[in-house]
């Protein structure tokens, strides 16, 4: 396992293997898609903008864009990476029309290190975690910095951050690729758990919360189920193989993929539910979409399935290859869209029966 994780790291360093990050808001796609970052109207598939503008020019905003954009009111908030070094820049963009209006740090400043995770936003301020362990607020209209905290160290170098964080009231939450979760409080960035939650695996794909419990993949084969209070666990399940992101909550069921391409739906105490696993074509890192009675499951391999929520049946598969689906879909405008990596589309709309609505290109 050590040699496939250093694999995968050395695969997933440079923004040109990465994967694109999506925001929705208002029936507005905002996706991160390496060469650009584009709003696009969730119904039609048409864009609205880009930044880069269609001039190329970015400004002091240049490089790589992938971590998933932060949108708040008359905001969308970005970051840039250079792909050569590895190094980011945050850029608020103007949420209108894409006009770039503040970057941080400025260019007279040591750049942040890498920037995985997607950005989050509470209406008012942005977090972010860096692949070097830095975690930061920043005032979402002019870039100004709140707070900033170093992760402690456990022994494995810095607490490099994959994992888009999530917000609970005065809490964040983040996942390390050292095999940790931590709390910190969204106003000064202190530490508020006594001691990180542990997995023996690292943490790199999006978390789940859940009211008091927050859900956590990991890649000891794991899901695991933490008091979002105290940093405790309440129980974990074993999966077939690396756990990436968190699963899609559905009434009283847990929607969990892993990367041997297996899709389980799970009870509130990690007891499978369906008679069998789903099998998709290729692992499963995205976190499965549900509306209503039905599942949405991405896989590496470039499908897309729809399974039926009571019993794991498939209703049917569609073949987006040579794209791959690392990101999970999303629904917007009564709408299910992907965003390939690779391959001719940069997003592909499905109605709910997995009937094509629209595809943008590259």
């Amino acid at each position: 396992m050590g040699i496939l994780l250093a694999l995968l790291l050395a695969g997933c360093s440079g923004a040109g293997s990465s994967w694109p990050g999506i925001q929705v808001a208002e029936d507005i796609l905002y996706v991160a898609d390496l060469a650009h970052v584009l709003a696009v109207d969730a119904r039609s598939g048409q864009e609205l903008w880009r930044f880069p503008p269609k001039d190329g020019n970015a400004g002091a905003c240049p490089g790589s864009y992938h971590a998933a954009p932060a949108v708040l009111e008359g905001w969308v908030v970005i970051a840039a990476e250079d792909p050569g070094t590895g190094e980011s820049r945050l850029c608020g963009l103007e949420r209108g029309n894409g006009m770039l209006r503040w970057v941080y740090p400025p260019s007279d400043q040591r750049p942040l290190g890498p920037i995985f995770a997607g950005l989050i936003s509470d209406g008012r301020r942005v977090f972010v975690g860096t692949g070097d362990g830095w975690v930061l607020a920043l005032e979402g209209a002019s870039g100004r910095v709140l707070w900033q905290t170093r992760l402690p160290e456990a022994g494995r170098g810095a607490a490099r951050i994959w994992a888009t964080p999530v917000l609970s009231g005065t809490t964040l939450i983040v996942g390390t690729m050292d095999h940790r979760l931590l709390a910190l409080d969204v106003e000064s960035g202190a530490l508020r758990w006594p001691a990180p939650f542990q997995t023996r695996g690292a943490i790199a794909g999006a978390l789940t919360l859940d009211g008091d419990t927050l859900y956590v993949g990991a890649f000891d084969d794991h899901l695991y189920a933490v008091d979002l209070a105290t940093g405790q666990e309440r129980w974990r399940f074993r999966a077939g193989h690396w756990v990436w992101d968190g699963p899609a909550v559905a009434g009283d069921r847990l929607i969990v993929g892993d990367m041997s391409g297996q899709v389980l739906a799970l009870d509130r105490q990690g007891r499978p539910l369906w008679p069998r696993p789903f099998q998709a074509n290729g692992p499963v890192r995205a976190r499965p979409l549900v509306v209503e009675n039905r599942v949405y499951i991405a896989d590496e391999a470039g499908w897309i399935h729809l399974v039926n929520l009571e019993d794991g049946a498939k209703i049917k598969s569609v073949n987006l290859a040579p794209g791959r689906l690392l990101t999970a879909p999303v629904v917007v405008a009564d709408r299910i869209v992907v965003a390939p990596t690779g391959g001719p589309f940069r997003l592909v709309a499905f109605h709910p029966d997995l009937t094509e609505a629209w595809k943008l290109g590259r």
